[in-house]
């Protein structure tokens, strides 16, 4: 109901209207300095929004949402999340996809932060099977960056765990981040680079090597 009901309401023409029939018909907790733009779909239990944007043709759907300072901006599709949370100046930019999985019945630990000053820019892909917190200033630049948290074993049993960014940190586009690892704080992370173990020492990592051939 909510879905259809915030669509709706997201084809007013008048962000302050917008922000009012979302607060007085989907009862989410949004101040009148946010702005959420058109052609929305938002469903949450628990919204929370304070000074923050939205901007358009975004699918969110997470139990509890709290943005604070934050921008979402277009074309972001965010679904199946137990708990989504935004802090100061972090953004989720455009075309990406956030999202956990329907079929598991415990949802509890399908969860994704963002810290003060991060930021996911275009195409990426965040598999939040299980949770990934990503701290202060760290930046997902360029595009096609992806996050695994699950995978499965040879006899289809599927294996999680949590992905964890410290703070300070810039990726590179098209990077590969497997289950159950950490990045530590101070680090850069060339593009197309594939990290599949814990990163517990700061500095420049690349798993590209150039190589002459001839």
């Amino acid at each position: 109901m909510k879905k259809i009901l915030s669509l709706l309401i997201s084809l007013i023409p008048f962000n302050v209207f917008r922000v009012l029939f979302l607060r007085v018909f989907c009862g989410y907790k949004i101040d009148f300095k946010s702005k959420v733009g058109m052609f929305n779909i938002i469903t949450s239990k628990d919204f929370s929004m304070t000074n923050s944007k939205i901007g358009r043709f975004n699918y969110i759907d997470a139990k509890t949402v709290t943005i604070n300072g934050a921008l979402i901006n277009k074309f972001n599709r965010i679904k199946h999340l137990n708990s989504l949370s935004l802090e100061d100046r972090s953004m989720i930019f455009s075309s990406n996809f956030i999202g956990g999985s329907r079929e598991l019945k415990n949802l509890e630990n399908q969860n994704l932060s963002l810290g003060v000053d991060s930021e996911i820019l275009r195409g990426n892909y965040f598999d939040v099977t299980n949770t990934i917190v990503v701290g202060n200033n760290v930046v997902f630049g360029g595009n096609g960056s992806e996050i695994w948290t699950h995978g499965y074993d040879t006899d289809r049993n599927m294996l999680s765990g949590k992905v964890i960014f410290e703070n300070d940190i810039f990726i590179g586009s098209k990077c590969i981040f497997t289950k159950g690892i950490e990045v530590v704080s101070n680090t850069t992370i060339g593009p197309g680079s594939v990290v599949y173990k814990s990163i517990t020492e700061s500095g420049l990592y690349s798993s590209q090597q150039l190589v002459k051939i001839k």
